[in-house]
Protein backbone atom coordinates (compact mmCIF):
# COMPACT_ATOMS: atom_id res chain seq x y z
CA UNK A 1 0.00 0.00 0.00
CA UNK A 2 1.27 3.46 -0.82
CA UNK A 3 0.31 6.92 0.23
CA UNK A 4 -1.69 8.98 -2.23
CA UNK A 5 0.89 11.56 -3.20
CA UNK A 6 4.67 11.45 -3.65
CA UNK A 7 4.83 14.38 -1.24
CA UNK A 8 2.84 12.64 1.49
CA UNK A 9 5.11 11.05 4.05
CA UNK A 10 4.13 8.45 6.59
CA UNK A 11 4.15 9.99 10.04
CA UNK A 12 5.36 7.91 12.98
CA UNK A 13 2.94 7.07 15.74
CA UNK A 14 5.22 8.65 18.33
CA UNK A 15 7.13 11.93 18.26
CA UNK A 16 10.10 13.23 20.26
CA UNK A 17 9.19 15.03 23.47
CA UNK A 18 9.87 18.73 22.74
CA UNK A 19 10.13 19.63 26.43
CA UNK A 20 13.54 17.95 26.87
CA UNK A 21 12.38 15.98 29.90
CA UNK A 22 11.26 18.99 31.96
CA UNK A 23 7.59 19.49 32.75
CA UNK A 24 6.47 22.55 30.74
CA UNK A 25 4.11 24.99 32.39
CA UNK A 26 1.69 24.80 29.46
CA UNK A 27 1.02 22.20 26.75
CA UNK A 28 -1.00 23.40 23.75
CA UNK A 29 -3.28 20.96 21.92
CA UNK A 30 -4.91 22.16 18.69
CA UNK A 31 -7.64 20.82 16.45
CA UNK A 32 -6.78 21.16 12.76
CA UNK A 33 -9.85 21.53 10.52
CA UNK A 34 -11.44 24.94 11.03
CA UNK A 35 -9.03 25.74 13.87
CA UNK A 36 -5.41 25.64 12.70
CA UNK A 37 -6.62 25.60 9.09
CA UNK A 38 -8.96 28.43 8.15
CA UNK A 39 -11.18 25.94 6.28
CA UNK A 40 -12.45 22.51 7.18
CA UNK A 41 -10.03 20.84 4.78
CA UNK A 42 -11.45 17.38 5.44
CA UNK A 43 -14.90 18.49 4.32
CA UNK A 44 -13.45 20.11 1.20
CA UNK A 45 -11.39 16.99 0.49
CA UNK A 46 -14.43 14.75 0.44
CA UNK A 47 -16.65 17.28 -1.35
CA UNK A 48 -14.03 17.55 -4.09
CA UNK A 49 -13.13 13.87 -4.50
CA UNK A 50 -16.32 12.07 -3.43
CA UNK A 51 -18.93 14.58 -4.57
CA UNK A 52 -21.09 17.08 -2.72
CA UNK A 53 -24.16 14.85 -2.46
CA UNK A 54 -22.31 11.88 -0.94
CA UNK A 55 -20.53 14.20 1.49
CA UNK A 56 -23.72 16.06 2.44
CA UNK A 57 -25.60 12.87 3.24
CA UNK A 58 -22.74 11.46 5.31
CA UNK A 59 -21.94 14.64 7.21
CA UNK A 60 -25.60 15.21 8.08
CA UNK A 61 -25.81 11.66 9.47
CA UNK A 62 -22.62 12.26 11.47
CA UNK A 63 -23.78 15.59 12.89
CA UNK A 64 -27.12 14.04 13.84
CA UNK A 65 -25.33 11.28 15.74
CA UNK A 66 -26.60 8.55 13.42
CA UNK A 67 -23.08 7.39 12.52
CA UNK A 68 -19.73 7.61 14.31
CA UNK A 69 -16.71 9.40 12.91
CA UNK A 70 -15.19 6.03 12.05
CA UNK A 71 -18.26 5.12 10.02
CA UNK A 72 -18.18 8.56 8.41
CA UNK A 73 -14.54 8.16 7.35
CA UNK A 74 -15.06 4.63 6.05
CA UNK A 75 -18.13 5.71 4.10
CA UNK A 76 -16.50 8.78 2.59
CA UNK A 77 -13.23 7.07 1.71
CA UNK A 78 -15.19 4.33 -0.04
CA UNK A 79 -17.01 7.01 -2.08
CA UNK A 80 -13.80 8.86 -2.97
CA UNK A 81 -12.12 8.53 -6.34
CA UNK A 82 -8.67 9.84 -5.67
CA UNK A 83 -7.09 12.17 -8.23
CA UNK A 84 -3.60 13.45 -7.33
CA UNK A 85 -3.92 16.57 -9.49
CA UNK A 86 -7.20 17.61 -7.90
CA UNK A 87 -5.76 16.79 -4.49
CA UNK A 88 -2.71 19.00 -5.08
CA UNK A 89 -4.90 21.83 -6.37
CA UNK A 90 -7.08 21.62 -3.28
CA UNK A 91 -4.11 21.62 -0.91
CA UNK A 92 -2.53 24.60 -2.69
CA UNK A 93 -5.59 26.69 -1.84
CA UNK A 94 -5.54 25.98 1.90
CA UNK A 95 -4.14 28.30 4.53
CA UNK A 96 -3.50 28.17 8.24
CA UNK A 97 -4.77 30.84 10.62
CA UNK A 98 -2.51 33.85 9.94
CA UNK A 99 -1.54 34.07 13.62
CA UNK A 100 -0.88 30.35 14.12
CA UNK A 101 2.83 30.49 13.13
CA UNK A 102 3.40 33.32 15.64
CA UNK A 103 1.61 31.31 18.32
CA UNK A 104 3.81 28.28 17.60
CA UNK A 105 6.93 30.47 17.68
CA UNK A 106 5.91 31.89 21.06
CA UNK A 107 5.29 28.41 22.48
CA UNK A 108 8.69 27.25 21.27
CA UNK A 109 10.43 30.19 22.92
CA UNK A 110 8.62 29.42 26.16
CA UNK A 111 9.31 25.68 25.93
CA UNK A 112 5.62 24.77 25.52
CA UNK A 113 4.93 21.67 23.39
CA UNK A 114 2.37 22.11 20.60
CA UNK A 115 0.43 19.11 19.29
CA UNK A 116 -2.04 18.81 16.42
CA UNK A 117 -4.92 16.46 17.24
CA UNK A 118 -7.32 15.55 14.44
CA UNK A 119 -10.09 13.10 13.70
CA UNK A 120 -9.37 13.73 10.01
CA UNK A 121 -6.71 12.30 7.69
CA UNK A 122 -2.97 12.86 8.02
CA UNK A 123 -2.30 13.27 4.28
CA UNK A 124 -3.92 16.67 3.84
CA UNK A 125 -2.96 17.87 7.32
CA UNK A 126 0.73 17.20 6.79
CA UNK A 127 0.82 18.82 3.37
CA UNK A 128 -0.93 21.99 4.54
CA UNK A 129 1.46 22.28 7.49
CA UNK A 130 4.50 21.72 5.28
CA UNK A 131 3.38 24.40 2.83
CA UNK A 132 3.24 26.82 5.75
CA UNK A 133 6.66 25.92 7.18
CA UNK A 134 5.19 23.92 10.07
CA UNK A 135 5.79 20.38 8.88
CA UNK A 136 7.76 19.47 12.00
CA UNK A 137 4.78 19.84 14.35
CA UNK A 138 3.67 16.55 15.93
CA UNK A 139 0.39 15.38 14.36
CA UNK A 140 -1.86 12.67 15.76
CA UNK A 141 -4.54 11.81 13.21
CA UNK A 142 -6.06 8.99 11.21
CA UNK A 143 -4.01 7.83 8.25
CA UNK A 144 -5.00 7.72 4.62
CA UNK A 145 -3.74 4.77 2.61
CA UNK A 146 -4.06 4.20 -1.12
CA UNK A 147 -5.31 0.77 -2.17
CA UNK A 148 -4.89 1.42 -5.89
CA UNK A 149 -4.58 4.44 -8.18
CA UNK A 150 -8.02 5.84 -7.29
CA UNK A 151 -9.11 3.97 -4.14
CA UNK A 152 -8.31 5.09 -0.59
CA UNK A 153 -9.15 3.80 2.86
CA UNK A 154 -8.71 5.11 6.40
CA UNK A 155 -6.24 3.49 8.76
CA UNK A 156 -7.05 4.11 12.43
CA UNK A 157 -3.88 3.69 14.53
CA UNK A 158 -5.53 4.94 17.73
CA UNK A 159 -8.87 3.17 17.43
CA UNK A 160 -7.95 0.79 20.25
CA UNK A 161 -7.99 3.79 22.60
CA UNK A 162 -11.15 5.32 21.19
CA UNK A 163 -14.18 6.44 23.16
CA UNK A 164 -16.28 4.60 20.57
CA UNK A 165 -17.60 7.76 18.92
CA UNK A 166 -14.30 9.15 17.60
CA UNK A 167 -12.02 7.37 15.15
CA UNK A 168 -9.15 9.21 16.85
CA UNK A 169 -10.18 10.32 20.33
CA UNK A 170 -8.49 13.60 21.26
CA UNK A 171 -9.22 13.04 24.92
CA UNK A 172 -6.98 9.98 24.84
CA UNK A 173 -4.06 11.96 23.44
CA UNK A 174 -4.40 14.70 26.04
CA UNK A 175 -4.44 12.11 28.82
CA UNK A 176 -1.29 10.41 27.58
CA UNK A 177 0.68 13.51 26.56
CA UNK A 178 -0.04 15.78 29.50
CA UNK A 179 2.57 16.08 32.23
CA UNK A 180 2.20 16.41 36.02
CA UNK A 181 2.36 20.09 36.89
CA UNK A 182 1.54 21.25 33.34
CA UNK A 183 -1.64 22.98 32.19
CA UNK A 184 -3.28 21.29 29.21
CA UNK A 185 -4.77 23.95 26.93
CA UNK A 186 -7.02 22.86 24.07
CA UNK A 187 -8.20 24.89 21.07
CA UNK A 188 -11.07 23.53 18.99
CA UNK A 189 -14.33 24.22 17.22
CA UNK A 190 -16.44 21.12 16.57
CA UNK A 191 -18.00 17.76 17.39
CA UNK A 192 -14.76 15.77 17.46
CA UNK A 193 -13.36 18.19 20.07
CA UNK A 194 -15.86 17.28 22.78
CA UNK A 195 -13.74 14.53 24.31
CA UNK A 196 -10.81 16.94 24.50
CA UNK A 197 -12.96 19.43 26.41
CA UNK A 198 -13.47 16.83 29.13
CA UNK A 199 -9.70 16.35 29.59
CA UNK A 200 -8.21 19.83 29.15
CA UNK A 201 -7.48 22.24 32.01
CA UNK A 202 -8.42 25.19 29.81
CA UNK A 203 -10.62 25.14 26.71
CA UNK A 204 -10.34 27.90 24.10
CA UNK A 205 -13.45 27.39 22.00
CA UNK A 206 -14.42 28.54 18.54
CA UNK A 207 -17.63 28.11 16.56
CA UNK A 208 -20.11 25.39 17.49
CA UNK A 209 -17.93 24.12 20.34
CA UNK A 210 -18.81 27.24 22.35
CA UNK A 211 -22.53 26.46 22.29
CA UNK A 212 -21.94 22.81 23.20
CA UNK A 213 -19.77 23.82 26.17
CA UNK A 214 -22.47 26.22 27.36
CA UNK A 215 -25.18 23.59 27.04
CA UNK A 216 -23.12 20.93 28.82
CA UNK A 217 -21.78 23.22 31.53
CA UNK A 218 -18.09 23.01 30.62
CA UNK A 219 -16.05 26.16 31.31
CA UNK A 220 -14.32 27.73 28.31
CA UNK A 221 -12.94 30.97 27.00
CA UNK A 222 -14.18 32.13 23.58
CA UNK A 223 -11.61 32.77 20.86
CA UNK A 224 -11.98 33.70 17.21
CA UNK A 225 -8.47 32.72 16.13
CA UNK A 226 -4.88 32.31 17.20
CA UNK A 227 -4.37 36.00 17.88
CA UNK A 228 -6.80 35.45 20.77
CA UNK A 229 -5.08 32.17 21.69
CA UNK A 230 -1.73 33.94 21.86
CA UNK A 231 -3.15 36.64 24.14
CA UNK A 232 -4.57 33.95 26.42
CA UNK A 233 -1.23 32.14 26.58
CA UNK A 234 0.65 35.33 27.41
CA UNK A 235 -1.87 36.16 30.12
CA UNK A 236 -1.53 32.67 31.57
CA UNK A 237 2.26 32.92 31.49
CA UNK A 238 2.17 36.17 33.42
CA UNK A 239 -0.25 34.71 35.95
CA UNK A 240 1.95 31.63 36.42
CA UNK A 241 5.06 33.79 36.77
CA UNK A 242 3.50 35.98 39.44
CA UNK A 243 2.13 32.95 41.29
CA UNK A 244 5.56 31.34 41.28
CA UNK A 245 7.20 34.51 42.62
CA UNK A 246 4.65 34.80 45.41
CA UNK A 247 5.10 31.14 46.34
CA UNK A 248 8.87 31.61 46.53
CA UNK A 249 8.65 34.40 49.08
Amino acid sequence: MTHPSPKTKSRPTEHPDPSNGEAPRIILFCDFDGTVATNDVGDLFFQTLAGTQAWQEAVEAYRAGLITSRQYLERMCAATRFDPDRFESLIAEQRVDPDFPACVAYCRRQGYPVYILSDGLDSYIQQVLERNGLGDLPVYANRMIQLDTTTIAPELPYWGHSCGDCANCKGYHIRRLRRPGSLAVFVGDGISDRCAVKEADLVLAKGALRQWCREQGYPFRPVDGFADVLRELRSMEEHLRVSAELSAR
